[in-house]
């Protein structure tokens, strides 16, 4: 374990990890900000240094989903820093250790609001992506995704249409967009994910966007204990059960292995 993680909350936060029967994770951009892939908000952020976005970017697809399309295959010749960076990044520790969790049956569900695919990559499965995920498209009519290497694109067809039967309705990447509203579907499960929850993870989040932001809140008031992974403070700190300052890369592996410390202690006990 590394020195500067506390030991005692470690421990705490394993004991309550070990113990659940359905433990969710909110996951931000904290965790892809360790594969090198810069965040949108806060120091050094995207939006910091180049100013948010157009609000009305789904209202200007909508309008004319062909033009959309000419301009994103456009872009796509012309990577910029932030997409370099996505195609570059690698699942860290931290990563493979939430997968890790869900495999060892302590982790039931995560929650990213991350778009890089990289919970994928690292083989989480229960996993619901709230903002999109960039590899992936999706049809704004029935909601079908697929991964994006699976829907080529024609830019002689453009906008591309849904091949669900009885569908037809317009392609996108998968990316919310300002304006856009969450699918249904991610929110219902997101939903349905925190009404079951016995304990909650922050892991990486600034805990400011919501609805996101709403779940660990939503879990906590009716006392779900509240485990909290972050470098900083966050509005979530005041209600957290217990709180692991560090970076999600090293915090999250300590965790597995403890968690796994704390099952083998149990089963002695139980044995003795």
């Amino acid at each position: 374990m590394a020195a500067d993680i506390d030991g005692s909350a470690l421990a705490r936060a394993a004991t309550l990890l070990a113990d659940a029967r359905h433990a969710v994770v909110l996951a931000g951009a904290g965790m892809s900000k360790e594969s090198g892939i810069p965040t949108f908000r806060g120091d050094g952020g995207l939006w910091t240094v180049r100013g948010e976005p157009p609000l009305n970017q789904y209202e200007t697809f909508s309008m004319d989903p062909r033009r959309w399309w000419e301009r994103r295959l456009e872009q796509e010749r012309h990577a910029d820093e932030f997409a370099v960076a996505i195609e570059a990044a690698e699942p860290n520790p931290g990563h493979v250790a939430l997968a890790q969790l869900e495999a060892l049956g302590a982790v039931a569900h995560v929650i990213s609001q991350n778009i890089d695919n990289l919970h994928r990559r690292a083989g989480q499965r229960a996993l619901t992506e709230i903002h999109g995920n960039r590899m992936w498209m999706r049809c704004v009519s029935c909601e079908t995704r697929w991964p994006r290497a699976e829907f080529p694109v024609d830019p002689e067809a453009l906008p591309p249409r849904c091949a669900q039967p009885g569908c037809g309705g317009i392609v996108k990447g998968d990316t919310v967009m300002f304006g856009e509203p969450i699918p249904p579907s991610a929110l219902h499960q997101c939903a349905l994910e925190t009404a079951q929850a016995d304990l909650f993870l922050s892991v990486g989040t600034s805990a400011v966007v919501y609805p996101a932001a709403q779940y660990p809140i939503s879990a906590a008031q009716r006392g779900v204990p509240l485990i909290e992974i972050n470098p900083e403070p966050t509005p979530l700190t005041p209600l957290a059960a217990v709180v692991l300052r560090g970076a999600s890369g090293a915090i999250l592996p300590a965790l597995v292995e403890a968690v796994r410390d704390a099952r083998a202690r149990g089963g002695e006990t139980s044995h003795s």
